[in-house]
């Protein structure tokens, strides 16, 4: 294996792949899935059911969930890729100031402006119920601060319901804190090793020790409490297959470039394989009750990692060789669904819950069903566009742009997480 990234055919140096192309697609189906599941949990006219009304459908209702998981790994390969580059090859890094000016005005923006939208219609106890809520079901003033800091998950409190499952977007924003301060360790491991085959070896041989220790931490500190389950500790292992990826592209790159046949074998084992671990995941627990991502223990965590590892790993293969994604996630719907997904996935419990309160009490599962699914979704499409529109797009047009080190043909503007 070669010292450093090898040269393209031009001579210069093939760290990989510029824009995923598939980025957005994936995004586009991972908004499907979870309102989806969301349209099911609501329509269920028992309260608190947890799906267990769909009977034999529960368990693959309440599997879909891997859509986040698919979320975590996106980010982790797009967030830490220029950093990962930097580290392998010795190049220069991506400026910090860069880098915050960027994460704030892709998640912050919209997120504010629906936070406080949803609370000045839903009010402090997160409900459209008319009459005073009872204290206990009010947000306290430090949980509202908690909503606007990015740790609903650990604060919660009922007016953060409608905003939507806000508990990933704190996530992600505990994963963009820890890559700068793991980057600063990590130049400093690579200035004490040789070649990039060396650093990539250390690297990835840390991530799988945080993958498992994460894992491990959430079942040894507390293994049912949301807050736990859901902050950056715990949750850091659903990042890391995509932290793998962006560390070890830089030197399989070249030798898949352009050689098809190659490539495209590669990525569907890599699919396969995926396939396999999202099917043991999916099957491992019949109890809908304990299947939401942030619910997953042990070995189901691990599974739901590599399914969703595998598949992007697939992906960056396959356009590698081929410059092309599956017509699955490459198709003109669901990239311009997932170029609209953050705003699409943060209001679509607002939406939701709206119809809900409109309906009501009394309707059969199926009535409910049609009207939560077939209104509700081009309702939800409709506002997650306008507000992408007229919320997200200004912001996003005044990111910085950062250079990927791509070839020259594959450059192009590195896609973000948009949830």
């Amino acid at each position: 294996m070669a010292d450093a990234p090898l040269p393209a055919p031009d001579g210069k140096p093939d760290f990989g792949i510029g824009t995923l192309i598939a980025g957005d697609g994936v995004r586009g189906i991972g908004a499907l899935f979870v309102f989806t599941t969301h349209v099911c949990l609501l329509a269920d006219p028992v309260p608190n059911n947890n799906l267990l009304s769909y009977g034999w459908a529960a368990p693959v209702l309440g599997h879909i969930d891997l859509a986040l998981s698919a979320f975590f790994v996106l980010s982790g390969y797009l967030i830490a890729r220029p950093f990962a580059r930097a580290y392998v090859a010795g190049t220069r890094r991506p400026r910090l100031r860069n880098y915050v000016r960027n994460r704030v005005l892709r998640v912050v923006p919209v997120f504010y402006v629906l936070t406080v939208l949803v609370l000045l219609r839903f009010g402090l106890d997160g409900s459209l119920e008319t009459g005073a809520a009872a204290p206990d079901e009010q947000s306290t003033w430090w949980q509202i601060l908690g909503q606007f800091l990015f740790i609903q998950g650990q604060t919660a409190g009922n007016a953060s319901v409608p905003i939507g499952p806000a508990w990933s977007i704190g996530a992600e924003v505990g994963f963009y804190v820890i890559i700068p301060l793991a980057a600063v360790g990590a130049y400093l491991a690579a200035a004490r090793l040789r070649g990039a085959y060396a650093r990539v070896v250390l690297a990835l041989a840390v991530i799988a020790v945080v993958t498992f220790v994460s894992i491990a931490l959430r079942a040894a500190v507390d293994r049912y409490l949301f807050a736990w389950l859901t902050s950056p500790p715990a949750i850091l292992y659903g990042f890391m297959p995509g932290v793998a990826l962006g560390i070890a592209e830089p030197l399989f790159a070249r030798h898949l470039r352009n050689r098809a046949q190659l490539a495209t074998a590669i990525a569907w084992a890599a699919f396969a394989i995926g396939l396999l671990c999202a099917i043991v995941y999916a099957t491992s627990d019949y109890d809908p009750r304990q299947t939401p991502i942030h619910h997953a223990l042990g070995v189901r965590a691990l599974l739901a990692a590599l399914a969703s590892g595998l598949l992007f790993a697939g992906l960056v293969v396959l356009q590698l060789g081929t410059g092309r994604a599956p017509r699955l996630f490459a198709n003109k719907a669901m990239l311009w669904l997932g170029a609209r997904s953050y705003s699409f996935y943060l209001v679509h419990i607002w939406v939701l819950l709206e119809l809900n309160h409109i309906l009501g009490d009394g309707q059969s599962i199926e009535t409910r069903l049609a009207v939560l699914g077939l209104i509700g979704f081009p309702l939800t499409v409709l506002s997650g566009s306008l507000s992408y529109r007229w919320v997200e797009r200004p912001f996003l047009e005044r990111k910085q742009r950062t250079t990927q080190h791509a070839p020259p043909e594959a450059v192009t503007p590195a896609l973000e997480p948009a949830r």
